[in-house]
């Protein structure tokens, strides 16, 4: 097994201390001479994983939740080390698809016989009402539109936790959302209308368990899109539930697709995250494109 290092977000799994994590201490015993690093604040995870990255001989372990997952793996890109997911966090939506174990005994013994894989990476570009240039990377999901207002809602509940954070904020979000009018450029297509929501997954699922590109590979060199119009609300609560088994494509006004690039305009200004993570509240322009095996994973 190479060297390892656990990344660990010290808040993660509802524990509120600062200094010191159970995790680390349960980790530490089994492996003395792992590497154990908390972060102690955002974009401490993506700092620890760069200066790791170039070690071919290296796995760093992402201890979190899908915040945590989308700093190590913005750390990670186009480098040499591997990215393994110990999941202890509310939404843990990558780490399901890999399978990976959320006790350290489990997470461990898997580690030592996991296989290498190429992963794919989605990579944003965007430009924001007052003129500002964002750009990132993804390694799950994007969402445009009303994902990522539940996104931003769910970030900040204090009251819920895990799914029950995501399904109450997109509730709410149903009845006060307004679709704005969008231009969308993807593959040979091109459209001009509003839009509900748009998703781009590398994974299957978001928010804790919406599956809305439920077909979605992280290693097939493509990003998965999901499209919703502009429906009404007795029909979006109808369509609401079947997300959960990734089976809403079957009705009118859903739309899906296997991309490697899309742009959005949108001139009013929209919503953007990744991997849960708000990136901007009022992008006018979205650039999206897919780093075909631009992680080194286990899982």
């Amino acid at each position: 097994m190479p060297a390892t290092s656990f990344l660990i977000n010290p808040v993660a799994g509802g524990h509120r201390g600062r200094t010191e994590h159970p995790l680390a201490e349960r980790i530490r015993a089994l492996m003395p001479e792992a590497e154990i690093c908390l972060t102690s604040a955002p974009g401490d995870a993506e700092r620890l994983a760069r200066e790791r990255s170039l070690d071919d001989d290296r796995l760093v372990v992402a201890v979190g939740g899908d915040g945590t997952v989308h700093e190590v793996a913005r750390g990670l890109v186009g480098g040499r080390a591997l990215m393994g997911v110990l999941p202890v966090g509310s939404g843990n939506d990558f780490a399901r698809m890999l399978l990976s174990p959320t006790e350290p005994e489990a997470a461990l013994a898997w580690f030592a016989e996991a296989k290498p894989r190429a992963c794919d990476v989605g990579q944003v570009r965007l430009q924001t009402v007052a003129g500002q240039v964002i750009e990132g990377h993804f390694v799950n999901s994007l969402g445009i539109g009303f994902e990522a207002e539940v996104a931003a809602s769910a970030g900040q509940a204090k009251v819920f936790r895990g799914f029950s954070r995501y399904l109450v904020a997109a509730l709410v979000h149903l009845f006060s959302y307004r679709a704005p009018e969008m231009q969308l450029r993807w593959n040979d297509q091109a459209i001009e209308d509003r839009q509900f929501l748009i998703a781009v997954g590398n994974g299957q699922s978001a928010g804790g368990g919406f599956r809305l590109t439920p077909e979605a590979e992280i290693d097939d060199g493509k990003l998965d899109l999901c499209r919703a119009d502009a429906l009404p609300i007795h029909r979006l609560l109808r369509i609401l539930p079947s997300v959960l088994r990734g089976t809403h494509g079957r009705f009118a006004g859903v739309h899906a697709d296997r991309i490697e690039r899309i742009s959005v305009d949108c001139p009013a200004g929209v919503g953007v995250h990744g991997d849960g993570e708000i990136l901007a509240r009022d992008a006018v322009r979205i650039e999206v494109s897919v780093l075909a095996g631009a992680l080194r994973l286990l899982g």
